[in-house]
């Protein structure tokens, strides 16, 4: 088929240099006029639909395209530009079927890969979309788009070794993006490099300092890294560009709590919620600042308000069982330390905690059962023997607590509370000899033991009867 008859050529040679020149407006206009004369003639289709999407109107643009593709179905590019109008109004089965007809014709298009592999990835196709992205690779080396949209689908894997591959060649093919050393940086983070995390993200912001983004991400590598007084310093640069960064505030909270700056944390934190209600994490964030101020009535609300936003998150329970049983409403405490074992049948605080509560209730029975629980989540765990220790002596099993504090001494020979509880025990039981031994023990690793007056009196007073 020829292209051109009489003056269509001449119009459809100017409406696309028009088109060219970024006047959409007269190339359409001498397009159509080229049509006019040559309705059926393919370029010119294509010409004025290329127009059209660049005048925001897709619908009539798709309408070219597929004029385009009746007109010289042989000629890819029209596929390709009904693909891509398919692809922007959520057509992906149309999107990913034209790019297929246009692809078989001209397999050299690095574009149509890459969108191809765009709408496969919308589809849910990761693995399709991962092999159209190689082939855009292959097509055009030196684009580091498909790299980036790669590293992404990759990193969504799980992958991160490989996102971070990709990311490494993204950057060595367009060293001045950014964005994709600030996508560098948030793999490496999320692999646990903070320090290569803060090197990508500063080249981001030296690179484009105007984007809060980037900021933003640094201020979390700098946490990461275990550098407040710096994550603070970018987060407050996140909030100077945008202050409508829930996340920032949220970030620049925690430095701030690490730095003992616990007002301006608690600040911070309300800020955060006020522009986003937020995950359960940020309730029970801003529940510990009320902590540290002693404020236990909103502590308890914070954390209530995080139990209600993860119900299935049994650390919010745990936080609220602690206030509770500080405000003394110990069946309160027990009931949360209860819902965070449904929820976590090994969590070791809730077990120890609730047994502490049974206790002060004066059910030893219970409290033992908790810590016997925790004990076996964490076998090695002194604190959680010595603590069964005295729940089987308070309900009277001497065997059983002897055979804690043995246990304890056993691994720790030195541990001054085992010491001072077996000796005390020990004499309480009539074992004066095996009482002075600890006692003395006792005063021989810890003399500045707060119990050590007490201790002295009990190892030279005898018992009485």
């Amino acid at each position: 088929m020829s292209w051109f008859g009489g003056g269509a050529k001449a119009l459809v040679r100017d409406g696309l240099a028009r088109l060219a020149a970024d006047d959409p407006e007269g190339a359409a206009r001498l397009l159509t006029q080229a049509l006019h004369k040559r309705p059926d003639d393919a370029h010119a289709l294509y010409g004025r639909g290329r127009a059209r999407v660049a005048l925001g109107q897709p619908e009539k643009a798709e309408e070219d395209f597929g004029g385009a593709v009746a007109a010289d179905p042989t000629w890819p590019w029209g596929w390709f530009g009904r693909a891509w109008t398919r692809l922007r109004r959520g057509d992906l089965d149309g999107a990913i079927a034209d790019y297929g007809r246009g692809l078989l014709l001209d397999p050299a298009q690095a574009e149509a890969w890459f969108n191809r592999a765009q709408a496969r990835a919308q589809r849910g196709d990761v693995s399709g979309a991962l092999d159209d992205h190689a082939r855009a690779v292959a097509a055009k080396p030196g684009w580091a788009a498909p790299l980036h949209a790669r590293a992404v689908l990759k990193r969504a894997r799980g992958d991160l070794a490989g996102a971070l591959e990709d990311l490494t060649l993204a950057v060595g093919v367009e060293p001045g993006r950014a964005d994709l050393w600030a996508a560098r940086g948030a793999v490496r983070r999320a692999a646990g490099d903070s320090a290569g995390a803060i090197a990508d993200l500063e080249k981001s912001v030296e690179l484009d300092p105007r984007k809060a983004g980037p900021w933003c991400a640094l201020g979390h590598a700098h946490l990461g890294e275990g550098a407040p007084t710096y994550a603070a310093t970018a987060y407050t640069r996140a909030l100077e560009l945008d202050p409508e960064r829930a996340d920032a505030w949220y970030g620049r909270g925690t430095a701030r709590s690490l730095l003992d700056d616990h007002e301006g944390a608690l600040a911070d934190f309300d800020a955060a919620l006020d522009r986003d209600p937020g995950t359960a994490f940020d309730w029970y964030a801003r529940g510990y600042e009320h902590l540290a101020r002693g404020r236990l009535p909103a502590a308890e609300t914070d954390f209530g308000r995080a139990a209600d936003r993860d119900p299935a998150w049994p650390w919010a329970f745990v936080a609220r069982g602690d206030v509770r049983a500080a405000r003394d409403d110990l069946v309160g405490a027990v009931a949360d330390y209860d819902r965070a074992l449904e929820i976590d049948p090994t969590c070791i605080e809730a077990l120890s905690n609730r047994a502490v509560c049974h206790a002060a209730l004066g059910s030893f029975v219970a409290a033992e059962s908790a810590l016997t629980r925790a004990l076996e989540a964490a076998p090695g765990s002194v604190e959680i023997a010595l603590a069964r220790a005295d729940a089987r002596w308070a309900r009277g099993d001497a065997a059983g607590a002897f055979e804690d504090w043995d246990a304890v001494l056993e691994r720790d020979p030195e541990r001054p509370d085992a010491l001072r509880a077996r000796g005390a025990a020990r004499r309480e039981a009539g074992d004066s000899a095996g009482a002075i031994r600890d006692l003395e023990h006792l005063l021989e690793v810890a003399p500045l033991h707060p119990d050590a007056s007490a201790v002295r009196d009990a190892v030279t007073r005898p018992r009485g009867p």
